[in-house]
């Protein structure tokens, strides 16, 4: 069984007879709120929404059975991808028990990278390069799909100690393809909001770390996310509890 066809397998036992919310889908992501449990998140991909065909107008994401939402993330259709994506989210991130050994704080003081170490990034995490320049021998960043095809991985793996993975892969469902390259690699790490708080899923992969977050106060996040905001307002937010809480979970081999 594949990551995206387990993902759906281990939220839909969670979400039935429970029915979306409230959900909106913004330029930069979406947020979906199901009944009784809490909110997730998925990126947004612009340019694969508007390449797609508009949804029928039958499918009505608001008070649509959570579970319903969820199988459409093996869908063809981008839009119902990112919805299903995002309503696994609120799924997953409301399952306590996957918490119980998360790691707060910064990982990367966990990870004890050196300056001898190379990392790679797929997806560009501006203030992680920020983070670790100085500290690291080299980082490599392929950001874009083109980059992936003309890029072998292969011929520098040996020299990694660190792949940072943007979880925006799971919305276009490169994340199979990137990890093929991967096994071997001391530590990888699956980062950025839309990833799903599930380690179980990820224990057969190269992936040790999962990096995502937790919606802590769905109202303010709707309204940032309507405004057309993204992940650095959400995170930076000031009010009386935050939008998103940070959470680092281990995955167990």
């Amino acid at each position: 069984m594949g990551i995206y066809t387990e993902l759906v397998e281990k939220a839909i036992p969670y979400s039935r007879a429970k029915k979306i919310k409230r959900m909106v889908l913004g330029i930069h992501y979406t947020m979906v709120e199901v009944e009784r449990l809490g909110a997730g998140l998925a990126y947004t991909l612009l340019p694969e929404i508007k390449s797609c065909c508009e949804l029928n107008d039958s499918i009505n994401f608001w008070k649509m059975p959570a579970d319903i939402a969820i199988k459409g993330y093996l869908s063809n259709n981008q839009v119902e991808v990112i919805v299903g994506l995002a309503t696994i989210n609120a799924v997953l991130s409301s399952k306590k028990e996957n918490f119980k050994n998360s790691l707060e704080g910064d990982l990367f003081l966990e990870l004890k990278l050196g300056y001898r170490d190379e990392v790679l990034m797929i997806g560009r995490f501006d203030p992680v390069i920020r983070k670790l320049q100085g500290r690291v021998k080299k980082i490599w960043v392929l950001e874009k799909e083109e980059d992936m095809k003309s890029f072998s991985v292969a011929d520098i793996k040996d020299r990694l100690k660190l792949v940072i993975i943007t979880s925006s892969t799971l919305v276009n469902k490169t994340l199979e393809d990137c990890l093929e390259s991967l096994y071997g690699v001391p530590e990888v790490v699956l980062m950025g909001p839309s990833t799903p708080l599930c380690p179980e899923v990820f224990r057969f992969t190269p992936i040790t770390w999962l990096c995502g977050a937790v919606v802590k106060d769905p109202d303010q996040l709707f309204t940032k996310i309507c405004e057309g905001k993204g992940a650095q307002a959400f995170f930076k937010a000031v009010g009386p509890k935050p939008i998103l809480e940070k959470i680092n979970l281990r995955v167990k081999k």
